[in-house]
């Protein structure tokens, strides 16, 4: 690897349960991407370990968006910064604190969601997801409010660029790591897998079509993904 080169290296593989976490270093500075639920932090400091890295070692944690799976371990990088976007943050706190709402929530939920009831079995599918938001969901666990870094104020490192993928959520942004002749692109749950969608599906998306769209954005790509939920995969210019 030469000096200014970004390596690009999975700690946590996704799966339909648990979201990638993924390790961005050069020979100097350290970057995690998304951190996963409570109880993956014993993998993820194992994996940082393995690599002979503390947490004090990273730099920056970038997180793709607030879904709870992507975000409960930031407190395991409290000397940190934390790169994200403000959009994204305040509307999944909107959407938990609502999901949170024992007597309302069903009349709630819909707002966030324009395309809810195009899929079958919505509201029990928003029950399931309300199901881990009463177990799983701490603010505190998304950090210190003086680490936090908004992403539409804020640049990227160096060969890093955002890629804004909002179908999911509103401001959840994909990250491509331009790395020599290869191109990788963490994608978040823009991706939740190469295949069999809605086997992953951790939660419907905030729009349906923009969704679609960028999805096929990133299959498009010449690249190495790393989808949200799913093992790595490399295209050449389409879905294989």
């Amino acid at each position: 690897m030469r000096d200014g080169e970004w390596n690009v290296d999975v700690l946590v593989p996704g799966s339909w349960h648990g979201a990638t976490s993924v390790l961005i270093s050069d020979r100097r500075h350290n970057i995690v991407v998304d951190t996963g639920l409570p109880h993956e932090a014993h993998a993820i400091m194992k994996a940082l370990e393995l690599r002979g890295l503390k947490p004090t070692d990273i730099r920056l944690v970038i997180n793709s968006h607030f879904h709870i799976d992507h975000v409960s371990n930031n407190t395991l990088f409290p000397t940190s910064e934390i790169l994200c976007s403000l959009e994204s943050y305040e509307w999944c706190r909107a959407v938990y604190s609502d999901l949170l709402d024992g007597r309302h929530w069903e009349t709630l939920i819909p707002k966030y969601y324009p395309d809810l009831f195009d899929y079958d079995h919505a509201l029990e599918m928003m029950g399931k997801l309300r199901k881990l938001v009463l177990r799983w969901w701490d603010p505190k666990r998304l950090g210190d409010s003086s680490q936090f870094r908004w992403i539409e104020k804020h640049p990227l490192p160096h060969n890093l660029e955002s890629l804004v993928t909002f179908g999911h959520v509103p401001g959840h942004v994909s990250i491509i790591v331009h790395t020599g002749k290869q191109r990788t692109v963490i994608a978040g749950d823009a991706v939740l897998s190469r295949r069999d969608e809605e086997k992953t599906l951790t939660m419907i998306p905030h729009q349906r079509k923009q969704y679609q769209q960028d999805r096929a954005r990133i299959l498009a790509m010449q690249a190495r993904i790393l989808p949200g939920h799913d093992r790595e995969f490399t295209t050449l210019s389409s879905e294989q």
